[in-house]
């Protein structure tokens, strides 16, 4: 019996702060745009992404960040089902040895993953509304003698910086959408047309790693 009253102290605090944001304008950012948006017929920042589709991206790594591009934007594996916007991505990953040994072995690879992209209005022709670009770093340990740990752990990187780059764009894209439907002017985009992204910002993918023969998604055992 002696929990409840601070339970029901933990909730009233709980909804005081709740009014204070929203006291401060606060909303949230997947919400509704507001009565009067609703009341004109303006979709909500939800609706607008899951008339989101993604188009396709090479390589596995590109794969990785589609899959969790198109499940940020709540549209599962088979996309939007009626899109009006396609988000298109060029990812791009560079990787350096830390930990050097005397033998030249390193014994830590860290990766450094950008990813430009632009949001596309569809439409006869395509406009480019939005654009951006994201960085994410990671990094993993490569024990001496032991291939399929190292590998194990280089996937598991590349899976947690697919899914860093897909929530910041998602993310990115959201606060647009909201940033517009308060009001703000939009920012030019020069074209539809998305690259990867290129040296000084990433290495394209291809080029080689310092612990490996290859980049990202070799197989098991290739070193």
């Amino acid at each position: 019996m002696s929990e409840r009253p601070a339970l029901f102290a933990r909730r009233a605090a709980l909804l005081g702060a709740c009014g204070l944001l929203a006291g401060c304008g606060f909303r949230p950012l997947y919400g509704s745009n507001g009565a009067a948006a609703v009341a004109a017929g303006e979709p909500s920042v939800r609706d607008q992404l899951l008339a989101t589709r993604v188009a396709p991206i090479n390589e596995r790594f590109g794969q990785l960040i589609r899959r969790g591009l198109l499940q940020r934007l709540g549209n599962g594996i088979t996309g939007a089902r009626q899109p009006l916007y396609e988000l298109r991505v060029g990812p791009g990953v560079a990787a350096e040895g830390v930990g050097v040994q005397v033998d030249g072995a390193a014994t830590r690879v860290r990766y450094i993953a950008t990813a430009n992209w632009v949001l596309v209005r569809l439409g006869p022709p395509p406009e480019g509304i939005m654009s951006g670009q994201e960085r994410a770093i990671e990094a993993y340990n490569i024990p001496a003698n032991q291939f399929f740990a190292a590998d194990s752990s280089r996937e598991a990187t590349e899976q947690r910086l697919a899914a860093t780059l897909a929530e910041q764009i998602v993310q990115r894209v959201a606060a647009e959408f909201r940033r517009r439907a308060e009001g703000h002017a939009a920012e030019p985009v020069e074209a539809p047309l998305i690259l990867p992204a290129t040296p000084g910002d990433a290495v394209p993918q291809g080029l080689s790693d310092p612990a490996s023969p290859g980049l990202l998604g070799l197989p098991p055992g290739s070193r």
